[in-house]
């Protein structure tokens, strides 16, 4: 072995924000020790030299605060454990589309993530991302915690949803209150810049629920209709008007002016004419295209029923 290959390389970041790559012998090519720096995104190069560039060592970017871009070339085939873990700002990673040997829980704490992109051709990314894909494949691993999930040769496949709709389901049926004993005992009490006490935890429990249910409503990628059916029905059960109306509250705070939200909200039959009035009221200051829509709602749906009721009178 050259003496070349017995030492580390440090090479210069080429994303934004600089920073230093250091890589160290392994195999036949090298494999990334560690990311140093404050930059935004980080590129792996595919090699150095001409020696591939063949993994991510465990904890590589540990603890991370800066980064929320990582690019990952297609001669990747291992990443270690916790190569990922705790990048607080971590918005996306781009790995490639092939069998990887990985660690345990490389995003553990990667509470940020929204979309883990597998390579492909600008077609092949283009209609992942629209079919929401990578988006899945991210909530797989931050909130499904299902690291099986995490198959970049099986993505998107009809088996592979299926399971991913089953997490789903099994998130829903879960208590409201699971996990908060751990992280009381934990000593977590700002999680995300909230106070967890035992009476806003399910209501954020919840809320995180319903994200994921609005995701996969709004994306039906091989959707089948019992899951359909069923996450239409947990929204129903959080409408407005009832003991917990997350799902209401949910759009008027973090979507109020996104239409196709009220558009899911309501083909669920969370709208009824009881709650009518008061989310009429909560969008009194929302744009008028989405004030519009929950009138011609009920148009179609309450005032025709009245008229045909006033015209079976008339006989």
């Amino acid at each position: 072995m050259n003496d070349d290959r017995k030492t580390d390389k440090q090479i210069e970041n080429k994303g934004d924000g600089g920073g230093q790559l250091i890589f160290m012998p392994y195999k036949e090519g090298y494999i990334l020790k560690q990311y140093r720096g404050i930059g935004t995104t980080v590129i792996l190069p595919p090699q150095i030299e001409d020696r591939k560039v063949l993994g991510v060592e465990r904890k590589a970017f540990l603890s991370c605060k800066t980064v929320r871009s990582v690019i990952l070339p297609d001669t990747i085939e291992e990443i270690g454990d916790w190569a990922f873990a705790h990048m607080e700002q971590l918005r996306t990673i781009t790995i490639p589309h092939h069998v990887l040997n990985r660690g345990k829980e490389l995003f553990l704490g990667c509470r940020r993530l929204r979309e883990i992109v597998l390579n492909g051709t600008e077609e092949e990314r283009a209609f992942r991302a629209s079919q929401g894909i990578s988006r899945m494949l991210a909530l797989a691993v931050t909130v499904l915690h299902d690291y099986f999930l995490f198959d970049p040769t099986n993505v998107g496949q009809e088996e592979w949803v299926k399971r991913w709709d089953e997490k789903l389901l099994a998130l829903l049926a879960l208590d409201d209150l699971d996990g908060f004993e751990e992280l009381w005992t934990c000593g977590e009490e700002d999680y995300e810049g909230k106070d967890y006490d035992i009476k806003s935890y399910p209501v954020e429990k919840r809320k995180m629920k319903l994200r994921v249910v609005y995701f996969r409503l709004l994306h039906s990628y091989k959707l089948s209709d019992m899951v359909k059916n069923t996450l239409q029905a947990y929204l129903c059960r959080h409408t407005k008007g009832t003991d917990a109306p997350e799902a209401w509250e949910l759009i008027v705070e973090e979507h109020h002016s996104a239409l196709d939200y009220y558009r899911i909200f309501a083909e669920a039959g969370c709208i009824t004419e009881d709650n009518f009035a008061d989310l009429l009221e909560d969008v009194k200051d929302s744009d008028a295209e989405i004030k519009a829509f929950l009138l011609r709602y009920k148009e179609e749906h309450f005032d025709r029923k009245d008229a045909f009721a006033a015209f079976d009178l008339m006989w």
